[in-house]
């Protein structure tokens, strides 16, 4: 499984989650800071990411069209990265990634929420 992080994360943020192991990209990886959510969204759907952001927004086009191989909203706050990296490692340590395939998952500080969209 791939991640793409939108814009509104930190590209520190893609280099920590490749350090636990997992394939995650910034936008910014590929020229596409300052891009609209529209233009991120058929991106990370037509290259089969992931899409990790704190922008609830993209949960209504997900659920309407569903062609994102899953999306993960962040509701970490406040957004630093010496709090959000440890809560993505702990998050990462206890699911299965076939867990986040087709679902929405919602990350806050102390839980995270999985929704399978059918």
């Amino acid at each position: 499984m791939k991640f793409l992080l939108d814009q509104n994360i930190s590209p520190g943020t893609a280099s920590h989650l490749k350090s636990i192991g997992l394939d995650a990209a910034h936008i910014n990886e590929f020229g596409m800071g300052g891009a609209s959510d529209e233009e991120i969204y058929k991106f990370a759907a037509d290259k089969k990411f992931i899409l990790v952001t704190f922008d609830h927004e993209f949960s209504y086009r997900f659920i309407s069209d569903r062609r994102l191989p899953g999306l993960v909203l962040l509701r970490v706050h406040p957004q630093t990265l010496e709090i959000l990296h440890p809560v993505l490692e702990d998050f990462f340590k206890k699911i299965k990634l076939s867990e986040i395939e087709n679902s929405i998952v919602v990350v806050e500080r102390d839980r995270f929420r999985i929704k399978k969209i059918k």
